[in-house]
This record gives C-alpha cells, sequence and structure tokens, in this order.
C-alpha cells in the first residue's frame, strides 16, 4: 500500500510539472530572445569585472542585498541589477545609489531565468568582462570580513569556474545563488549555446536539473577547471585542526538530529593519566617498589614532572612516560579524526549550503544564509538563533525575522504540502 502511495505521489507530481510547462509555454517561446521593460545605466564602468545580480521584486531591497551591492564597487565589481518584477520608484532611487547598471524584466523562470537573459543580452553587446560573477537573493548576505573574501575569491581564483558551495543531491554541480565565470567561458560559444537553449520555466525542480546541473555539465564538457571555496575538503581541513574540546563546541552547529543515535562517549573521553597509564601491574610488589618514587611524582595532583625531576627518573620510567605519551596522543587524534569524519557526514551528501550552513559560517565565516533554512525543515529557529549568536543585534536580529517570517512546514495542509513535499517550491 505504501509503494503504491509513493507511486501516486510521483505521478500527481509529475502531472503537476507537465501542466504547468503547458501553461507556461506560451512565455517561453516569448522570451526566446530576452526582453527587458527598461534598460538603465546609472554610473559608468570601472574596470572590467562585472557581476549579474538578479533581485525579485516581492523580496524588496533589503540592508543585506545593499551590503553586497557596497562590497562589490569596494572591490570595483560593475554591478548590474536585473530586477525580476517591477521595483517601487523610492526602491529603484536606492539601487541607483549602488548599481552600474539596471535592467528590469518580468519574472520570467526564476533567478536562472534571469542569468540567462542577462547573459545574452550583454553578449549581443560584446561585452568582454575579464570576470562574471553570478548572485541572487535567494540567500541572505552577512557583511562583514566574511563578505570581502568571499568576493575576492569568486573575483581572483585562477579556476575557469568558482561556485560557493557543491551538491552531490542529484549528481554533482555547483550552486547557482553566488559563482563567478572567467571571460573566456563567458565567450565560449558551447556556454552561449547552453544559455541560448535553456528554457527559462519557473518550475523548481527544472530550474535545479536542467538549470544549476545542466550549467555544471555543460562546464565539464567544455574541459573548464571548477573550485569551490567553501567545500567539504576544506572544511574537514579546519576541522582537522582543532582540538576534542573545540569540536565538542562546534557540535552546537550541527543541524538538528544529525547525530541523534550516535554515541559520542568513547570519542569525548579524556586520555588516562600519564600517571595511572605507569601505574604498572600491582601483583607485582617488587616492581610497583622500583617505580614508587616516580609514579608518586606523575601522580601528585596529576601533574607534569618539572625538567630537574624528569632527569632523576629511572631509564624504565622514562621510557615508559614517552611510549605513553605517544600512545595518548595517537589515541586523541584517532578520537578527533572520527569526530570529524561523523561531523562532515551529516553535510556531505546533500545541499551543503542547507546541512553545513551552521559550520560553514562558523568555522570559515561563510557569509550565505539560505533564506529557506526553517521552511524546509532543516533547521529550528533556536538552531539559526545558536549558530548567529556571534554577531551583533542589529545584524543578527533581521537575518532571524527573514527565516521566521518564512514560517516552518508544521502541520502543513492541501496543495502547499504537496509542493513542499515534492519540491516544488
Amino acid at each position: 500500500m505504501k509503494k503504491i502511495g509513493q507511486i501516486a505521489n510521483w505521478a500527481a507530481a509529475g502531472a503537476y510539472v507537465l501542466a504547468a510547462k503547458i501553461i507556461q509555454f506560451p512565455g517561453i517561446l516569448a522570451e526566446r530572445e530576452p526582453r527587458f521593460v527598461s534598460d538603465e545605466t546609472v554610473t559608468p564602468a570601472i574596470g572590467n569585472c562585472y557581476a549579474i545580480v538578479v533581485k525579485y521584486h516581492l523580496i524588496g531591497i533589503t540592508s543585506d542585498f545593499l551590503d553586497l551591492l557596497a562590497t562589490l564597487r569596494r572591490q570595483h565589481v560593475n554591478a548590474i541589477v536585473v530586477c525580476n518584477g517591477d521595483l517601487r520608484p523610492d526602491e529603484l532611487v536606492t539601487l541607483r545609489a549602488f548599481a552600474h547598471r539596471i535592467l528590469v524584466r518580468n519574472n520570467i523562470g526564476r533567478d536562472f531565468g534571469a542569468y540567462r537573459a542577462a547573459t545574452l543580452h550583454l553578449a549581443s553587446e560584446e561585452l568582454r568582462p575579464e570576470r562574471m560573477i553570478y548572485l541572487n537573493d535567494s540567500v541572505i548576505y552577512i557583511a562583514g570580513p566574511g563578505l570581502d573574501s568571499m568576493i575576492k575569491a569568486l573575483l581572483q581564483s585562477d579556476y575557469d569556474a568558482v561556485g560557493t558551495y557543491e551538491n552531490h543531491e542529484f549528481a554533482h554541480h555547483m550552486g547557482s545563488y553566488a559563482f563567478s565565470v572567467a571571460g573566456k567561458v563567458f565567450a565560449d560559444a558551447q556556454i552561449r549555446r547552453f544559455w541560448r537553449e535553456y528554457r527559462p520555466y519557473d518550475i523548481r525542480p527544472h530550474a535545479i536539473r536542467k538549470g544549476e546541473l545542466g550549467f555544471s555539465q555543460c562546464l565539464e564538457r567544455c574541459g573548464y577547471r571548477v573550485d569551490v571555496i567553501y567545500s567539504a575538503d576544506k572544511l574537514a581541513l579546519r576541522l582537522d585542526k582543532m582540538s576534542i574540546s573545540e569540536l565538542v563546541a562546534t557540535l552546537r552547529y550541527v543541524p538538528y538530529g544529525a547525530l541523534r543515535g550516535y554515541d559520542l562517549g568513547p570519542l569525548l573521553k579524556g586520555a588516562q593519566r600519564t600517571g595511572q597509564m605507569l601505574a604498572g601491574n600491582p601483583k607485582s610488589k617488587r616492581r610497583g617498589e622500583k617505580r614508587g618514587k616516580d609514579s608518586a611524582i606523575l601522580e601528585q595532583e596529576s601533574r607534569t614532572p618539572t625538567i630537574s625531576e624528569f632527569g632523576r627518573f629511572s631509564a624504565e620510567t622514562k621510557a615508559r612516560l614517552a611510549e605513553a605519551e605517544k600512545n595518548a596522543s595517537v589515541a586523541i587524534q584517532i578520537k578527533q579524526e572520527t569526530l570529524v569524519n561523523h561531523m562532515i557526514g551529516t553535510i556531505i551528501n546533500g545541499s551543503q549550503i542547507h546541512f553545513g550552513f551552521g559550520l560553514f559560517h562558523r568555522v570559515m565565516d561563510s557569509p550565505l544564509v539560505k533564506r529557506d533554512l526553517l521552511i524546509r525543515g532543516i533547521l529550528l529557529e533556536h538552531d539559526c538563533a545558536r549558530i548567529l549568536e556571534h554577531l551583533t543585534p542589529p545584524r543578527r536580529e533581521p537575518i532571524m525575522r527573514e527565516l521566521l517570517n518564512r514560517g516552518r512546514a508544521v502541520n502543513v495542509r492541501g496543495m502547499r504540502r504537496f509542493k513542499l513535499r515534492n519540491g516544488l517550491i
């Protein structure tokens, strides 16, 4: 019966996608050649690095979006803001103070549709950027050194394409919310063909599979080298350098329940005291007497012997102490690496920007916060508050309010539940 229900759900989701494509198809045909309601160049270009920055009109001009534009300007990146839908006049006035150029279009095809339209439009004008950055407002940008470092990494990489995060959920691909390509990639005929042939349906699974995944596969077919700034391997190297106590503290930033059912006790126990490791066999009175003086020094308040005391130890005690310290060091290293492996295991096989948000933000200072963390049930309010607790209230509270206002999937019914369960929104 359960299998029948799964098949019925799969069929219903497929029917929904097909119906949505049929309804949207006339608009897709009309968008074959990108159309814009307006195109305004606000300030002259500075340098030859550009960014296509997508803004959804219903989200509005938020402070974090202006922080992003200000960061781009400081690093001499010409921000081309692509508005999906009409903004209010006062919002356009605000944008003009930060943007190089403002393009307004109908909201066709979500963020990837806006990327496509702007890319083809700029290519038709024969723009030849040194580097092109793609950014959208599906994420919240936290201003500060982390955001500065991220933009710099997107600009200065030796790789042909650079993503901020990657995903292994369907097949390996980089996320589309923030990435960059070199000038030769932007001008490549095969890459242009991808953008021309992409159909910008306003359907989330289509945008992921044909957009994000399709673009990553196109880069691979063209032989371009791709790097990722916040990758699991780089995170693991940072975690490997932490002590056991630091790793335990970092567990607070792992998604709730990710380590549920796993016994951390054996990993968190400290190494035995050196004096206890030297205690020897209590049945051997003679052996105990021989090491008694040395052991007494070591066991006194579990302290480390002074240099003069160590010099008076017997050769056997020195050798045993060296072996004990070596064994203790290896044991601690194994515990650390085992704990790191389990932490990385909680994030590596899905959307890493979602499941790894806490670790990447607190360990690698990633400035990106996905707006749908709560609504998708990946984290709860207290998880996000704990991760962002180091920020000042003026920074933290707007982010928390944005996450909270989108709600959580609690007792969702009807079509909304169907869409959430099938990843349609």
